[in-house]
């Protein structure tokens, strides 16, 4: 049995106010408009709202109580619930708009293009209006079928292949178009951006969105963490143990860092706040720079270099 509480994140205490909070809070967040990926979370938050906002259930769920399985309604509408708390439509659920499909595209971006959020242009091939309902389903997009015989036949929906369920005749034309938009600050690879109306049209309805997946190229000089920006650098031991100068190829410009004398290089050194501005993050507070040094020996010595390492190895700091 689902833990309700816990999907609402309230106490089994919790008022009847207190499970409103958390539902408003929760089902705005996980909307699939405003969250592609939230659908099933959406779902479970609706159906978790359903049973504690309502006395009986509530009280049949705290004792255990029979048919648990059909307290949400045998699988309700979570977007009807969502619809009726907001005032959308009182108790009757509005019939939705049809919608064109989604076009999925991959695209590529650059660990720079992420860090400043820069503009973006691509193309996509999607299929629009032509202005004329399909003479076979008459723009329905599907065909009445009826299946079965005797007293158990039933209408069943079947798609139309002439206008490939578009609702246009010949299933519309075909368009070419250069899609802009602005990569968010901060996104990681695999992230998805939504962009709504840039999809395929349907007859009768709203055109569908794009769904970008992004995958980030590798970096020549930086490794990404969450919010944090990793660096390494090679440093001969000698400049190590007396701290050196160096210069880091930044993307807001070249940072120039004097390391620590003496710097135990099993530990990175931290530059604040030089990493990502991510837009989720409070604030706009941005991650770290973490600086590797790897140590170095040279592959050769000479015979002068030799003798100066003798002299060093019988100091008591140099001896192992």
């Amino acid at each position: 049995m689902k833990n309700y509480y816990e999907i609402l994140g309230i106490s089994k205490d919790a008022t009847a106010e207190e499970i409103k909070k958390s539902y408003r809070k929760l089902s705005l967040t996980y909307h699939p408009d405003k969250n592609p990926k939230g659908e099933e979370k959406f779902k479970e938050i609706a159906e978790a709202y359903s049973v504690l906002s309502d006395p009986q259930k509530k009280g049949q769920y705290d004792n255990g109580g029979p048919n648990m399985n059909n307290m949400f309604g045998g699988g309700g509408d979570p977007f009807d619930i969502f619809e009726r708390f907001f005032g959308r439509g009182g108790h009757h659920q509005r019939p939705r708009q049809r919608k064109g499909a989604d076009i999925q595209l991959k695209v590529t971006v650059s660990l720079d293009e992420c860090y400043f959020g820069r503009e973006k242009h691509i193309k996509t091939n999607r299929r629009v209006s032509n202005n004329k309902p399909c003479p076979i389903c008459n723009g329905a997009g599907v065909l009445e079928k009826m299946t079965g015989n005797g007293f158990f036949r039933q209408i069943v929906n079947l798609r139309c292949n002439d206008c490939r369920g578009l609702g246009f005749l010949n299933g519309g034309e075909v368009k070419i178009e250069e899609i802009k938009f602005k990569i968010p600050h901060g996104i990681e690879e695999g992230h998805m951006m939504r962009l709504r109306g840039k999809g395929h049209s349907i007859w009768g309805g709203i055109d569908g969105d794009i769904i970008l997946v992004l995958k980030v190229n590798a970096h020549p000089h930086f490794q990404r963490r969450g919010a944090d920006l990793l660096y390494e650098i090679e440093m001969g031991f000698v400049n190590v143990i007396l701290g050196k100068e160096i210069f880091i190829p930044h993307f807001d410009g070249p940072l120039k860092v004097t390391t620590p004398k003496n710097h135990d290089f099993h530990k990175p050194m931290k530059l604040k706040e030089k990493g990502f501005y991510t837009e989720n993050l409070p604030n706009g507070i941005k991650g770290d720079l973490y600086v590797f040094i790897t140590p170095t020996i040279p592959l050769s010595v000479s015979s002068t270099e030799e003798e100066l390492l003798k002299k060093l190895n019988k100091s008591e700091n140099f001896k192992i």
